[in-house]
């Protein structure tokens, strides 16, 4: 089993979206065809940059390669690279290939979970977070959804930040100090003296709470008996 991740050159996506759509593009265009066409200078720089990290697999230093298949640079096709990774080492290489895209000037794309995990292009209004580190800028409800109701032990807080400074954060068990099975809702109002937390059994309620904040409820702060909260 494999993670596969995209990178390209060219303008830069306004979001997740954007992004998501460009991929489909550059894949029907340059990946699926049974055509040989050569990497641009961008991305076989990329591909270099990337093997100086992490070796092809059967070359000296690749014993220990996160690469499901090689070399990688048959991956690359004109201006985009898709290219898979072993499962157990997924995040740490996503994680070190979306800082290479972003300092050669591309862009990387994480079609899993339908992600840009480089900058994008305009600036975003939401930002949703989680333990293990997904994020999601301008997410819609379902995706906020999503999110919540798989909070866990090992997934046990996410958090939905606005661009201003204002967010609510739901944690999940024992780690977020309620009991098993209960949600901790925090809500910051702009500044650490405006910190607020309420707990509840019921994901449903989480889930309206984050949304109606996405969308701007006037009834949030009215909708649970808040209190003052100091971490």
């Amino acid at each position: 089993m494999s993670y596969d991740l995209a990178v390209w050159e060219g303008d830069r996506p306004a979001g997740d979206a954007a992004a998501a759509a460009e991929f489909e593009r550059l894949y029907h265009r340059y990946i699926e065809p049974d055509e040989v066409v050569p990497p641009t200078p961008a991305i076989a720089a990329f591909v270099q940059a990337l093997l100086g990290r992490y070796p092809d697999r059967g070359t000296h230093g690749g014993g220990d390669s996160p690469w499901s298949a090689g070399p990688l640079l048959k991956d690359a096709a004109g201006p985009v690279i898709y290219f898979p990774i072993v499962w157990q080492r997924c995040e740490e290489v996503a994680d070190q290939a979306a800082q290479l895209a972003e300092e050669h000037g591309l862009h990387c794309f994480d079609p899993q979970q339908n992600q840009l995990r480089t900058r994008p292009g305009v600036n975003w209004q939401f930002e949703l977070t989680s333990a293990r580190g997904h994020r999601f800028r301008d997410p819609d409800p379902e995706v906020v959804r999503q999110v919540l109701i798989r909070l866990s032990r090992d997934d046990y807080y996410a958090v939905l930040t606005r661009a201003d400074g204002w967010y609510v954060q739901a944690g999940y068990g024992q780690q977020a100090a309620v009991r098993p099975g209960w949600y901790a809702l925090e809500r910051q109002d702009g500044a650490p003296d405006r910190h607020f937390r309420t707990e509840t059994s019921d994901i449903a309620e989480v889930v309206r709470t984050f949304v109606g904040f996405l969308h701007g409820d006037p009834t949030l702060t009215a909708r649970f008996a808040w209190r003052p909260y100091a971490p």
